[in-house]
């Protein structure tokens, strides 16, 4: 395979992993409090009461979505053959797992009225889905094919 097909290779998965990062949901933002249920990405919200609401998470939700960005760096590395297969793999089960981990203890904390202070996000796990396939498919892509 040409250095160019490669390269337009690696270049078109950034750009689908950056649209996955910014627009696909990373979970499903369960309030057990009287506030509405939601599902929740980087760019958008769209909750029970209030229909689409954008750049909620960018002000509220830092904690649970900042590990997509490391994901990110993570394939970025292992397009560049710097990360294993392995560790790709690793990191994208941690970041799907991030969210669930903070939220349940934070959950537990009750504000001045005895409603739960943060809600419960469940991870929806688009990312890792899309890890995985990058991790067993992208080697396959400019792998030459066998001469007979």
């Amino acid at each position: 395979m040409t250095l160019k097909r490669k390269n337009l290779i690696i270049l078109f998965i950034i750009i689908i992993s950056i649209l996955i990062v910014l627009l696909a949901p990373f979970g499903y933002h369960v309030d057990l409090g009287p506030g509405p249920n939601s599902i929740t990405a980087m760019l958008w919200e769209y909750s029970t009461y209030y229909s689409f609401r954008y750049l909620v998470a960018l002000q509220y939700y830092i904690q649970f979505y900042i590990f997509r960005i490391v994901i990110l760096y993570a394939i970025i590395r292992f397009l560049g053959e710097k990360l294993s297969r392995k560790w790709l793999i690793i990191l994208g089960v941690i970041g799907e797992l991030i969210p669930l981990i903070l939220s349940i203890p934070a959950s537990l904390i009750l504000n001045s009225d005895g409603e739960n202070f943060s809600p419960i996000i469940i991870s929806i796990p688009f990312l890792l889905l899309f890890v995985i396939v990058v991790a067993f498919i992208y080697p396959k892509l400019y792998m030459e094919p066998e001469k007979s």
